[in-house]
């Protein structure tokens, strides 16, 4: 199969150039010549990789990954920034939203191809580990791969950058969400906007699954990504059909859903009766349990998702932190994470 290349740049000499190279190469070329034209494009032919100049009239380089990114079947297409600038402020922007790759002006033939068949190479064993990996709720749930093939075929993947919004309380449920890379956090919000996580979830990881197997049109909680992410949307049409296809599969799913609300009121249960110095031990161990299973590597910490778990104030979460620090159960660092050293009198602290 010959792969679509999708070229969208304003300079006439750099788009036919570079377009010569490709086919050369035994692409299939398809070129625009403005931003617009090229996000019409690329809804249009779904190529294999994008390619696509910053600096553009009308719509820049970064409208069009913003466009793509919120267009489903098109948002997991690698796209390759083309630059004459070289600051790092343009190459950080541009990986912040989501960019696969650069080639800075002037490139040769070499670099492009080098970099065209690095990408869609990538992408290919991706895919392939996409359609043979089975996802975390379901190993105990299908172990058979007539099973999982209802579920990996033609998904879409959706890139969120860190802070982005999966789905939002009220929004209508239509996924089956499973996170390929990053992490995200499941949360209710009070009258007073005030968060409450739910739950955590790590690569392997489903959610999203509450409302649909509740038939509710709406979900009831929020999503977003603590931390980049790949997150692939499975139609709720093929999740009903694997778990109507077989009373077994619809079985084990059920107890592995039913462990998982166990766990959600032991938590309750902790919020309601723990004490603060108490719910902030908890809350960190529940976080390092999503980012490391080794006792001592440390972990990333957002003060305000440990609030959001502890149900207390940030101010009571840094006084707590600190105090575990002077006692020696904690090491902080600069960059944000957290080292825990007593693994076991964290846990075992009294209220």
């Amino acid at each position: 199969m010959t792969e679509t290349i999708l070229v969208i740049e304003d300079n006439e000499d750099m788009r036919q150039n570079t377009s010569e190279i490709l086919e050369l190469a035994s692409y299939n070329v398809i070129t625009a010549a403005n931003g617009k034209e090229g996000v019409d494009l690329a809804r249009k032919n779904k190529p294999d990789l994008i390619l696509c100049d910053i600096m553009m009239p009308e719509l820049d380089g970064y409208g069009v990954l913003r466009a793509l990114e919120n267009a489903e079947k098109v948002n997991a297409i690698p796209f390759v920034f083309i630059t004459a600038k070289a600051e790092k402020s343009d190459f950080r922007k541009g990986m912040d939203l989501g960019a696969d790759d650069y080639l800075t002006k002037p490139f040769n033939g070499e670099d492009l191809l080098r970099v065209v068949g690095a990408r869609i190479k990538k992408s290919k064993a991706r895919d392939l580990v996409n359609a043979s990996q089975v996802l975390n709720d379901f190993v105990s749930v299908s172990h058979s791969m007539e099973d999982f093939n209802v579920l990996s075929h033609e998904r879409t993947i959706k890139k969120i950058r860190k802070r982005g919004v999966i789905f939002m309380e009220g929004n209508t449920s239509q996924y089956l969400y499973y996170i390929v890379s990053g992490k995200v956090k499941t949360f209710r919000s009070n009258e007073e906007g005030k968060e409450l996580i739910r739950q955590i979830y790590k690569e392997g990881d489903f959610f999203g699954y509450i409302s649909l197997l509740n038939n509710d049109s709406q979900h009831k909680e929020s999503a977003t990504a603590i931390e980049k992410s790949e997150i692939a949307l499975i139609p709720k049409q093929d999740f009903y059909q694997l778990l109507y296809s077989s009373n077994d599969v619809s079985l084990r799913f059920l107890k592995v859903l039913t462990s998982k609300f166990y766990d959600l009121e032991e938590k309750l249960l902790k919020l309601a009766y723990n004490s603060a110095r108490k719910k902030v031990a908890e809350a960190l161990l529940f976080v390092k349990q999503k980012y490391t299973e080794e006792d001592t590597k440390p972990f990333p910490v957002y003060r305000e998702n440990i609030s959001a778990i502890a149900g207390i104030s940030p101010e009571s979460v840094s006084r707590n932190m600190k105090d575990f620090k002077v006692e020696g159960l904690i090491e902080t660092f600069a960059n944000g994470t957290v080292k825990i050293l007593d693994q076991k009198r964290l846990e075992n602290l009294k209220n």
